[in-house]
């Protein structure tokens, strides 16, 4: 039986055992087999998934861990090496292969290699022909000709092989993503491209056929361990609606960490990926095929314009003020606060708007986590608060006290970290300290 009592044994057994500040960064995961082949910059360690994995004893296939948000699948990577299901959706295009394939069946290191240098060899021939005029411009800015050409050449030769098993191409569209910053002349594997951060690119092929040696390496280590057997699956899915293939009462575990409230914008994050895959070709198919299936987390995924004439209430929403009469007022007063100053700026972002679309998309997230969680089950979730025009907004408890209201049993919250003093140097940033916390709510 899980009550609170166990879960703060949890937490000591977490603080005894491990550098808790490391637990909601990805630097762990920069040297993990397999989590290393993309370790998304706004991830969270494998380690502190594995850990609540094996305190709670939810190894073994009969159990089933559920991430929302998977992201570029941590989760079902940490899932898989412990031979349990998961079950993962994530609205992002990209980020969704990223972790389908880290998730997937793992290819004969061996013939993968071979297969690589068909691919290489082709590319080999063709690169010096290629046309990038149909290349979106803001490559041609970040590469150099010569790399250019010769990675547009590399992705002809992976979608055009068709007579190499997909099981092997998928790892060769994997090996040319994590060459993409390392080609690039400007710094892109930061939140934004930092355009004065000039570097020196690597040369394509040769970066290419390392990380295939890279992924093989992991995959021979993967071989010489017991295969999984656990059911691993992953949806291109929106969270804010009802995923039809998870049942109700049917999950035992969450562990996600949704988008912040912090105006972090995924596709623009990710816009190079996005551009050089073709999974977007521009500005405006960014917003329809990745904000708009996404969770509210900044200014650019919506038009301001459309909510400036409603109110906070209206904003939020009838269905929402009756669930989350207190949190609601809560909220209102922190929009109003944060609409005072920025009425005051002469370049102001709508973060008052924000704050109330996150908070309804959240609060749909949590309905649908009730509705599949077992009784007496866990959810965990590594959230920040945040502090828009400097009024301070305690994300990760304003979403346990929701949880509550939906009727969780209780929810439980740890501060693992003080983040965002990178920051601290901008000048018209304010000088608040936040937080990066565990929420674990209870059903």
């Amino acid at each position: 039986m899980i009550n609170d009592l166990k879960i703060q044994h949890f937490l000591n057994y977490l603080e005894r055992n491990n550098n808790l500040e490391r637990l909601t960064t990805n630097i762990d995961n920069n040297r993990a087999s397999v989590h290393r082949w993309f370790p998304f910059l706004v991830g969270f360690s494998h380690k502190l998934v594995s850990e609540t994995i094996d305190f709670f004893k939810l190894n073994g296939k009969d159990y089933t861990l559920y991430d929302p948000f998977i992201g570029s699948g941590t989760t079902g990577v940490v899932g898989k090496n412990h031979d349990i299901n998961v079950i993962g959706n994530e609205s992002n295009p990209f980020l969704y292969r990223i972790c389908k394939i880290k998730t997937s069946q793992y290819p004969n290191p061996a013939k993968l290699k071979y297969y690589g240098k068909e691919i290489l060899g082709k590319a080999s021939k063709k690169w010096k022909s290629i046309d990038i005029a149909d290349e979106n411009l803001i490559l041609e800015k970040c590469y150099s000709l010569t790399n250019l050409k010769k990675m547009i050449a590399l992705r002809e030769a992976i979608n055009s092989s068709i007579e190499i098993p997909q099981k092997y191409r998928k790892f060769f569209f994997l090996a040319l993503t994590m060459s993409l910053p390392k080609l690039s002349n400007v710094a892109i594997n930061v939140p934004y491209l930092s355009w004065r951060c000039k570097r020196t690119p690597e040369e394509t092929f040769l970066s290419f056929n390392r990380n295939l040696q890279f992924i093989c390496d992991d995959l021979n280590e993967a071989f010489s361990h017991k295969k999984s057997s656990s059911k691993i699956k992953i949806y291109l899915h929106d969270s804010r609606k009802q995923n039809k293939w998870v049942k109700k009462n049917s999950i035992d575990m969450i562990f996600t960490s949704p988008p912040y409230l912090n105006n972090f914008d995924y596709g623009e994050a990710l816009k190079i990926f996005l551009y050089f895959w073709k999974m977007t070709k521009n500005w405006p198919d960014i917003t329809s095929k990745i904000r708009k299936p996404s969770i509210s987390s900044a200014t650019t995924y919506y038009l301001g314009s459309e909510y400036s004439l409603k109110s906070a209430d209206d904003i939020l929403g009838d269905e929402f003020l009756k669930k989350f009469p207190t949190i609601s007022q809560e909220i209102t007063n922190k929009m109003e606060s944060i609409k005072k100053i920025r009425e005051n700026k002469s370049k102001s972002k709508s973060f008052d708007i924000l704050v109330a679309l996150y908070f309804k998309d959240m609060s749909k997230v949590l309905h649908e986590i009730h509705e599949v969680l077992k009784k007496n089950g866990l959810a965990f979730f590594v959230i920040g608060d945040s502090a828009p025009y400097g009024i301070h907004i305690l994300t990760d408890n304003l979403l346990g006290e929701m949880a509550v209201n939906l009727g969780f049993s209780s929810f439980t919250l740890e501060p693992l970290r003080i983040r965002g003093t990178k920051w601290t140097t901008l000048k018209h940033r304010h000088n608040l300290k936040l937080r990066e916390s565990l929420l674990i709510i209870r059903k």
